[in-house]
């Protein structure tokens, strides 16, 4: 199967700046996949979100070389509208998303965009707000949700869509905890039991270590290092480099390797941490 994200050699530079935001850009995505792009702000994390889906340079204007191709489609040669079928993109301020007056003209909005029959609105409406935990809420507005909730919906607006990659542009940075857990359990829930591909922006590493199958580091508009969580998440000069914090159990176990103990593997979730800490203890 070929890749559904294909990106080869994307430099991008906004107008009137002369430092480029994407700076030869080479990676792929296989299908079904769930890929956490991480690294410090201004590494142009979001700009290359904003190239899946054609608004760069198409909407930002700038000045963009090199090849995308998203579900076998050249995004210079289609239209937004036509790759938005085949690539959801929810940002990170949900309120910036939602502007009908119910949560179901919100999530109805895009498939009546598509032209699909009404029957099969109503249907794919029921089903997105059945699987991000929203059904019955359907004549609320928007704005009465929680945080939480409103991403939730956002998410619904896309999922309703039916594409087959979704691009989550820091969907928890401004949630608590509860609604980031909410909304991280739908995302995998996505992934994992739809078999879409998810490519997530995200600055919680422990979301990265118990989701994502791979972790592209971004800094400086260049992806510098491409690897599983744990090989990302061991190399502790590498995110020092990149002002990344990885997840806090790993920062317990470089503190316990420097002070001598026989550590083989850094733990990077809870559960891996708590059976490490045991053996040691042993």
């Amino acid at each position: 199967m070929p890749p559904v994200i294909e990106v080869k050699g994307v430099s991008y530079t906004y107008p009137r700046r002369e430092a480029p935001a994407l700076d030869a850009i080479d990676f792929q995505v296989e299908e079904g996949q769930f890929v956490a792009l991480i690294g410090p702000s201004g590494a142009g994390k979001s700009t290359l979100c904003y190239t899946l889906n054609g608004c760069v340079p198409r909407l930002f204007g700038g000045e963009m070389t090199g090849v995308i191709k998203v579900a076998g489609m050249d995004t210079y040669d289609h239209e937004i509208p036509v790759l938005a079928q085949h690539v959801g993109l929810v940002v990170q301020n949900a309120r910036s998303q939602l502007f009908n007056i119910t949560v179901l003209e919100e999530v109805a909005f895009g498939c009546e965009n598509l032209g699909l029959p009404p029957e099969q609105i109503r249907q794919r409406v029921q089903e997105a707000l059945d699987f991000i935990g929203l059904a019955g809420e359907e004549d609320r507005g928007p704005g009465a949700l929680s945080g939480g909730q409103q991403q939730r919906v956002a998410i619904a607006c896309v999922l309703a869509m039916e594409p087959d990659i979704f691009v989550l542009d820091e969907p928890t940075s401004e949630l608590d905890p509860v609604g980031s857990e909410q909304v991280m359990q739908v995302i995998a829930r996505l992934n994992r039991e739809r078999g879409k591909t998810v490519f997530l922006v995200t600055h919680d590493m422990d979301f990265v270590a118990q989701y994502a199958d791979r972790a592209l580091v971004m800094c400086g508009g260049r992806i510098v290092e491409d690897g599983p969580p744990r090989q990302v998440f061991s190399q502790a000069d590498l995110l020092e480099r990149a002002c990344i914090r990885p997840p806090q159990v790993c920062d317990v176990a470089y503190a316990l390797k420097q002070m001598g103990y026989p550590i083989a593997q850094i733990p990077i979730t809870v559960d891996e941490a708590e059976t490490a800490f045991r053996e040691l203890a042993r």
